[in-house]
């Protein structure tokens, strides 16, 4: 091989795991939801590419409302899913959808698309 062969490979290389990292492994952001009115947490979550945020850190055994909006075509992204917490819902483009439930145990509980490519992450503390 030449070097530029080389550098051409070795770069294509670079640029194939970062767009893995980007779409798949980057985290979109944290949040720490506060119970609100009525004692419930509540916490919005848009869904475009993943989920922003994509972690989420509640109390245990205070109701949560997760208010999710989907911005995006993409069939992946028609469903998220609360194996935990046997919990799914139906995600509409352009329409709010709420999933409600109280996370009684401390843990992490991964939550996805139906797919599985889309993931967040529900910290009980």
């Amino acid at each position: 091989m030449t070097p530029v062969q080389i550098f051409i490979t070795l770069g294509g290389i670079a640029l194939s795991l970062f767009i893995a990292w980007f779409f798949w492994l980057a985290p979109k952001g944290q949040t720490r939801v506060k119970a609100g009115a009525g004692g419930v947490q509540e916490v919005a979550i848009t869904v475009k590419g993943g989920y922003t945020p994509d972690i989420i850190v509640v109390k245990a055994g205070q109701p949560l409302r997760m208010r999710f909006t989907r911005q995006e075509s993409s069939t992946c992204s028609e469903m998220v899913l609360f194996p935990d917490f046997n919990q799914s819902a139906k995600l509409p483009e352009g329409q709010e959808v709420s999933v409600e439930f109280t996370p009684d145990k401390p843990g992490e509980y991964g939550f996805q698309c139906q797919m599985g490519m889309l993931r967040g992450k529900l910290i009980v503390e």
